[in-house]
C-alpha cells in the first residue's frame, strides 16, 4: 500500500471524528469524583482553585504529595502539630491502617477538616460519636425538601441533585460541638460537628457535595462552604489529594489520554503508523524478468500463403476464398441467406442492413456472382475483389 494513500486516510478518519465530535452535545457527567481535577458539576477544582481566597492569603496551603495515612506519620515524625488536614471524599475510609497514626495526630494538636456522606465505624466508635442515614419512612428525604445551615447562621442552602443524607445521632456532650444542622419536615439534626481529642481537633462534615464545583459557583453554596472550611484554626494546612498516586505519570500525555478526542486521535496515529511500518518493513519483491509476448504472426502466415498461390500460379482460388469469406461474413452478421446472390430482396436487405446505397451493393454482388462462374483468373482479378470487398467492409455497419 502507498504510504500516500495511509496518511490520506489517516487524514479523513481523524477529519471525521474531529465532525462528529464537534457536532455532537456531551451529556452532564453527574458522577460525584470529589477530585480537585476535575472541572465536572461534582469536583472538587473550583475549591481547590478557591482555598487560598476561603482561608486568607495568610495561610500556608499545600498539596499533599504521599497517602493520607504516610502524610500524617511524616507530619507526627517531624512534631508539625500546628498543621490542619483538609480532606473531602465521598467515604472517609480511616481504617486500621490509619486510625492510630490519625488519633496521635489530633491528639497532640492537630486538626483533621473531614468531610464525608460515611466515616469508618472504628474513627466513630473512637470519639463517641454514631453516624447514620436520614430515616425515609420519617423525613422522606430528597434535594428539594432538605436544607443545610451552620451554626450561628439563619441561612439556609439547598444541594441539588444529592441524593444521599447523612446525619450525627450519637454525640459526646463532653468532647462534641454541633457547628451545622440538617433541616427536614420541621426538624434539625446535626450533620457538622467538632470534636475535641486530646489537644486537636476532629471537624466531621456529612454533606461533602457542598464543596464541589456546582455548588461553589452558587452565591449561598460559596458563603456555606468558606464560613465551615474557616473554623479551622491552624495557619498550615494540607489539601488531601486521595487520587495522587506517586506511580501516575504527569507527563501531558496523561492529559491526552484523559480527553475522549485526543484519546482517539492518538490511538488512530499509533495505529496508522504500525501499519506504515507494517507495510514498509516487508521484503522488496525481487525484480520480475520481462518476458516479451509472442509476436503476431497472422500477417506473415497471409503472406507465405498469398506467395504460394501467385507462385503455384492460381489466383482464382484466392478470389473463391475471399468471396466465401465475405459471404461468410454477411450471413453472421446480418442474418441473411447467400444462395441466391442476385435475388432483388436480398440486394435490398443487405443494402438496409449495411447503410450502403442500393447502387454500389448491386454493383458488389453482380461482381461477386460473376467471378464465382469464372474459370480462368488473373492477379489484376484478385486485386479488383479484394479492393471492391474492402470498400463495401468501410461503409458498411456492424461487419
Amino acid at each position: 500500500m502507498n504510504r500516500g494513500i495511509i496518511v490520506v486516510l489517516i487524514i479523513v478518519v481523524l477529519g471525521g471524528i474531529a465532525l462528529i465530535d464537534a457536532g455532537t452535545k456531551r451529556p452532564i457527567n453527574w458522577t460525584p469524583t470529589f477530585d480537585q481535577r476535575d472541572k465536572i458539576p461534582f469536583g472538587l477544582y473550583v475549591l481547590h482553585q478557591e482555598l487560598s481566597s476561603v482561608l486568607g492569603t495568610a495561610r500556608e496551603i499545600e498539596d499533599s504529595k504521599q497517602p493520607l495515612y504516610e502524610e500524617i506519620e511524616q507530619l507526627d515524625s517531624l512534631r508539625e502539630y500546628n498543621t490542619a488536614l483538609i480532606d473531602i471524599l465521598d467515604y472517609g475510609d480511616y481504617g486500621d491502617k490509619k486510625m492510630k497514626p490519625l488519633l496521635d495526630f489530633v491528639q497532640h494538636g492537630g486538626e483533621v477538616f473531614a468531610s464525608s456522606l460515611y466515616f469508618n465505624e472504628w474513627l466513630l466508635d473512637t470519639l463517641g460519636v454514631a453516624q447514620e442515614e436520614l430515616r425515609h419512612s420519617i423525613f422522606f428525604p430528597s434535594d428539594e425538601r432538605v436544607r443545610y445551615s451552620l451554626a450561628g447562621d439563619t441561612a439556609r442552602i439547598r444541594l441539588e441533585k444529592v441524593t444521599d443524607f447523612t446525619v450525627f445521632t450519637k454525640l459526646n456532650s463532653k468532647s462534641c460541638t454541633i457547628l451545622g444542622n440538617l433541616h427536614s419536615r420541621g426538624r434539625k439534626i446535626p450533620n457538622f460537628i467538632k470534636v475535641s481529642f486530646g489537644k486537636g481537633h476532629f471537624y466531621l462534615h456529612a454533606a461533602p457535595s457542598v464543596f464541589t464545583n456546582y455548588n461553589m459557583l452558587t452565591r449561598a453554596g460559596y458563603h456555606y462552604s468558606s464560613k465551615a472550611l474557616q473554623i479551622v484554626n491552624h495557619k498550615n494546612i494540607r489539601w488531601i489529594d486521595n487520587y495522587y498516586d506517586s506511580n501516575v505519570s504527569r507527563s501531558p500525555l496523561r492529559v491526552v489520554l484523559s480527553l475522549p478526542g485526543f484519546r482517539q486521535a492518538w490511538y488512530l496515529l499509533l495505529i496508522g503508523l504500525l501499519l506504515l511500518l507494517l507495510f514498509k518493513s516487508r521484503r522488496e519483491q525481487r525484480a520480475v524478468q520481462i518476458v516479451k509476448p509472442e509476436s503476431n504472426l497472422s500477417r506473415d502466415f497471409a503472406k507465405t500463403i498469398g506467395t504460394l498461390y501467385y507462385e503455384n500460379g492460381q489466383p482464382g482460388n484466392i478470389v473463391l476464398k475471399k468471396i466465401d469469406y465475405f459471404l461468410y461474413a454477411i450471413r453472421s452478421s446480418y442474418q441473411l441467406d447467400t444462395l441466391d446472390l442476385m435475388n432483388p430482396d436480398f440486394i435490398r436487405t443487405l443494402s438496409r442492413r449495411s447503410g450502403v446505397p442500393v447502387e454500389e451493393t448491386q454493383s458488389l454482388v453482380t461482381h461477386l456472382d460473376r467471378y464465382r462462374h469464372l474459370e480462368n483468373f488473373t492477379i489484376e482479378d484478385v486485386k479488383f475483389i479484394n479492393n471492391s470487398i474492402e470498400n463495401f467492409k468501410s461503409k458498411a455497419n456492424n461487419i
